[in-house]
């Protein structure tokens, strides 16, 4: 630990950030990771940004709103591992997307290690390092961190640049690089991609049987749920939870049934006639964004055999998983759009 403390700089001074930016090349990539806090929140709550620049390690008190849109808009190149939540929370601070992404968790999936290989087992696999994760939980928001959390930290980015050096030599040797490519651009073009309420819907929908009128009053909730949490800041199920909204759907025609459904006298005080009158209202543009609900005539199930069948015999090839091409439940939406595996830039890098 001595080591590690030792070889780390605190940053939530404006002048200590500029003198940080003005070390980083526009050109280069810069092992990052993040620590936020969101169980409380609809959006990530900025906590710690670690960075690794020019062999020392900076951990940066991004819980500073000034402090964290000095030191991360410059960055156009990030390592990371397992990056999907870091992305969303530098396109949330900046305001922008990084032009260049390195997952090694994505990396390694194409390397021959496992699809979800942790940044733990990674560590020990390549590193043959016992790392300590007892403090991922921990409140990233305290000030000061504790000894225990800077070790944590600063640990959760040391072996990145090393990772990314012998994982692109790996996938470069298994021909999958055009692969690595299309997936991290993929990553970057999908960081404001938000497919909660899509796949929400769709569970809903053909969990509860709903009918045509109330799949309408779904998405119709299910996106003012969204407006109010965003509003509030508060997590979706704070608002309403999937029982909830199915209740309201089937059991409420008018403002006074939604007493009767065991919700907090105060929201229904505060939300019930606007929640009426979201639900019962004719939003056609809303309406049209609604999404189909993917059930598989006898030819499209035929073509999603046959898809399937395909895509395991090339990841085979590669020694992949084939969710690595495309997922289930995205393959299932390509058969139900009547859509090809041509279509796709995975497949076509591949073939």
């Amino acid at each position: 630990m001595t080591e590690i403390l030792a070889n780390f700089t605190w940053i939530d001074d404006t002048d200590d950030a500029i003198n940080l930016v003005n070390q980083l090349d526009e050109s280069a990539d810069y092992a990052i990771d993040t620590e936020f806090e969101r169980s409380r929140t609809f959006y990530l709550n900025p906590a710690v940004l670690q960075i690794k620049c020019n062999q020392q390690f900076y951990l940066v008190d991004i819980a500073i709103p000034a402090i964290a849109e000095i030191v991360m808009k410059p960055i156009n190149g990030l390592t990371l591992h397992s990056g999907s939540e870091d992305l969303e929370l530098w396109f949330q601070v900046t305001g922008h997307k990084p032009e260049r992404v390195f997952d090694t968790q994505v990396a390694a999936a194409l390397a021959g290690y496992s699809l979800h290989t942790s940044y733990l087992n990674l560590v020990q696999e390549l590193m043959g390092v016992e790392l300590d994760k007892a403090m991922s939980r921990s409140d990233w928001l305290a000030r000061p961190l504790s000894e225990e959390q800077i070790k944590y930290a600063v640990e959760d980015i040391v072996y990145l640049d090393e990772f990314k050096a012998i994982l692109s030599d790996k996938v470069e040797s298994r021909g999958l690089t055009p692969l690595f490519n299309v997936l991290m651009q993929q990553m970057i073009d999908n960081i404001e991609t938000d497919r909660h309420n899509e796949k929400l819907f769709q569970k809903l929908v053909k969990a509860e049987r709903l009918k045509a009128d109330e799949a309408n009053k779904l998405w119709l909730i299910l996106n003012w749920r969204d407006a109010i949490a965003k509003q509030r800041n508060k997590p979706r199920n704070w608002i309403l939870k999937p029982p909830q909204i199915v209740s309201i759907i089937r059991k409420v025609k008018y403002f006074s049934d939604l007493f009767h459904l065991g919700l907090h006298p105060n929201f229904v005080k505060h939300h019930g006639h606007n929640l009426l009158h979201a639900m019962y209202s004719d939003d056609e543009a809303l309406l049209k964004q609604k999404p189909a609900l993917i059930r598989l005539n006898s030819q499209q199930g035929t073509r999603l055999s046959e898809m399937k069948q395909r895509i395991n015999q090339v990841a085979n090839r590669y020694d992949i998983e084939p969710s690595i091409i495309i997922n289930v439940a995205d393959l299932k939406k390509l058969a139900f759009e009547n859509g090809q595996l041509e279509d796709l830039a995975s497949w076509r890098v591949l073939v």
